[in-house]
Parts: C-alpha cells; sequence; structure tokens
C-alpha cells in the first residue's frame, strides 16, 4: 500500500527553515541510500551547512525578537570573538606556568585537563559571562582596587580577590539559595566568627570593605592550619571546599609527603569537580586581569604582580598571627 503525506512538512535546521517534498513511497522500495547518491528531490532534505559562531548569533538574535532573554548582549559578544581569536594558546600555557608558580605548586606538572579548563574559562569570560569580568574591571573598579588593597596590607596576594568573581561574580549583595551571601559568600556563621554581625538588622557580609576584612583573617587562618609550607592553591581549595572536608581527604594517602601535593590530590580526585573548576576558574580570572588589554578589556592598567619569593615567605603572608576563630566556610 502506499503511504501518502496529505500536508507538506517542514525541518528545522538552526534559525532557518528548509520545505519538504514529499512523494508516495512503495514499502517495498525502500532501501538504505549511500550519502553519496541522495539527490535534492523526493523526501531528501537540503540543508545549508552550519556555521557555529553564525548560529549562535542568529539564535541570540530569534530569542530576542520572540522576548526571550539572551546570554549578555550581542555587542560584548562580538567583541569576545574578536579578541579570542587573538588570544595564542601559549600565551595561557606559558602564564599560567607563572601562576602556578608564583602559588607555591610545581609549574611543570600542569594536568593538561586543568589547563584546558583554564583556557575554557578564558574564553567563557570573553564571550558567555564577559559581563562579570567587564563590571570587576569596569563600573566596579574602585571596589575591586579597594579588595585588592585590602588583602596586600593583610599581606596576601592581591590576586586573590578574583576569589570574589568566582564565588559572587563580584555582586556585594548577592545571597545565595544556601544563604551565603556577599562578595566572599560567607555562611552566617562562618561570618560571625570572624567578626561580622549578622542578624535580623544587620548583616555586614554585604559590606565589601568588612566582608574582604573578614576573607584576610578567613586566609591567613587557612594558611596557618594548613602549614606555611602548603601552596595557595591548596588554600584556595580550601576555601571553597571547607578546611576539615580537605584534610580528611589528605589523610587518606598513605604517603604523608604527597598530602600536601596539589597536582597529586588534584589528579587523584581527592579534590572534588566543583572545586577543581573553582581553581581554574579563579587561575583564568587571575590570568585575564593581569593581562585585561590584551584579553579585550580596554584599559592598559596591570596590577602589579608580587614577588615570588614573599608567597612563599610565611612571615610575608602574616603567619604568624593569631589563627582567627571560625575556620569553616563550609563545614567539613
Amino acid at each position: 500500500m502506499n503511504h501518502v503525506a496529505t500536508s507538506p512538512s517542514l525541518c528545522r535546521s538552526g534559525p532557518k527553515y528548509c520545505r519538504l517534498s514529499v512523494k508516495p513511497i512503495d514499502p517495498g522500495e525502500l532501501r538504505r541510500e549511500p550519502v553519496a547518491n541522495l539527490k535534492p528531490s523526493g523526501s531528501t532534505m537540503i540543508c545549508p551547512e552550519k556555521n557555529p559562531v553564525h548560529d549562535r548569533k542568529s539564535w541570540i538574535l530569534l530569542g530576542l525578537a520572540l522576548g526571550l532573554s539572551a546570554p549578555g548582549n550581542l555587542l560584548a559578544f562580538d567583541q569576545g570573538l574578536s579578541q579570542l581569536k587573538q588570544t595564542n594558546p601559549d600565551f595561557i600555557r606559558s602564564e599560567l606556568k607563572l601562576i602556578v608558580d608564583e602559588f607555591g605548586s610545581d609549574a611543570e606538572r600542569i594536568p593538561a585537563d586543568f589547563l584546558e579548563k583554564v583556557r575554557r574559562w578564558a574564553r567563557l569570560y570573553q564571550t558567555r559571562d564577559r559581563s562579570d569580568m567587564a563590571r570587576m574591571l569596569g563600573s566596579e573598579r574602585e571596589i575591586y582596587e579597594a579588595v585588592r588593597q585590602q588583602l596586600q596590607e593583610a599581606q596576601l596576594p592581591p590576586d586573590l580577590a578574583f576569589i570574589t568573581l568566582v564565588e559572587s561574580e563580584f555582586k556585594p549583595k548577592v545571597r545565595s539559595q544556601g544563604n551565603n551571601a556577599g562578595l566572599w559568600q560567607f555562611e552566617p556563621t562562618t561570618a560571625r566568627l570572624n567578626g561580622l554581625r549578622v542578624n535580623a538588622k544587620v548583616d555586614e557580609r554585604l559590606d565589601p570593605k568588612k566582608s574582604t576584612a573578614a576573607a584576610c583573617r578567613y586566609i591567613s587562618a587557612l594558611r596557618q592550619i594548613l602549614g606555611p609550607d602548603t601552596s595557595l592553591l591548596i588554600m584556595v581549595a580550601a576555601y571553597n571546599l571547607g578546611p576539615s572536608r580537605l584534610q580528611a581527604r589528605m589523610k587518606t594517602i598513605g604517603d604523608p609527603g604527597r598530602r600536601k601535593d596539589f597536582w597529586h590530590l588534584y589528579s587523584t580526585r581527592l579534590i572534588p569537580a566543583l572545586t577543581r573548576t573553582h581553581i581554574a576558574r579563579l587561575m583564568a580570572a587571575i590570568l585575564i586581569g593581569r593581562h585585561e588589554k590584551r584579553f579585550g578589556f580596554g584599559t592598559s592598567y596591570r596590577p602589579a604582580v608580587p614577588d615570588r619569593s614573599s608567597l612563599r615567605n610565611p612571615k610575608s603572608l602574616g603567619f604568624t598571627k593569631p589563627a582567627c576563630r571560625g575556620l569553616e566556610k563550609n563545614p567539613g
């Protein structure tokens, strides 16, 4: 029996549509045709070759036309793409090595997947998440500079200011569903234990200056608890995961000499996926922050890179100060 379509069909290909012509089909004649033998007739569909960038922009335009939200604005997206083409992958690799070395880990052992994560987030900060980076380095620049200054005065690396971008998208008033709040996304208990008032009337986590002062105390205490020979990458992992949780995972390593080896913790997945991504995002943000103009953020400003020797000097980082109370950003 012949099967005849009573109405034409539409197939969707990207933002465009193509009409299909349908003819009667004899089931006995059905057979698989080589791709090379297909012709633009009968039930064969011919679609234009896709251009990934063109398709993405077309979908954004279509979403705007339908009243839907679009990720960022098209101008920022275009700017990010143009700068993306100018970014040499070898540049990202070489700069990442410098940052990792300054943070106290072996720059020659960077895993391939970590490097790819950093590259990916560098791309995202130039395109999809460009507005967050642009706000931090642009309209909210004054707050950003103040945070860097407070970290420097606390004898901590100023580049740790980019933790706030990863934690809160650099939004001082943001609150999470878990009731973390502010630039540094402190929990209420941790905030109180580090000198902030959090009650029904006042929430000092939302004050950039006061919350940064609490973050400086907290980070200094983390380094003191983990030990002066611990790399800053492990400290960042402890900040995100919680020191008790991280230390419990470190203790499962039989060789005590490897418990503070960040790349061993990373490659054995003792540092969980979310925290591994958190650290890669931080590295990408620092890299862009040090080379704003190269990554398309239109400024010649370049923050001073701290002396590498100071990053490994316990006294220069304030390790001799008494530990602050409340070491759990995320209770372990």
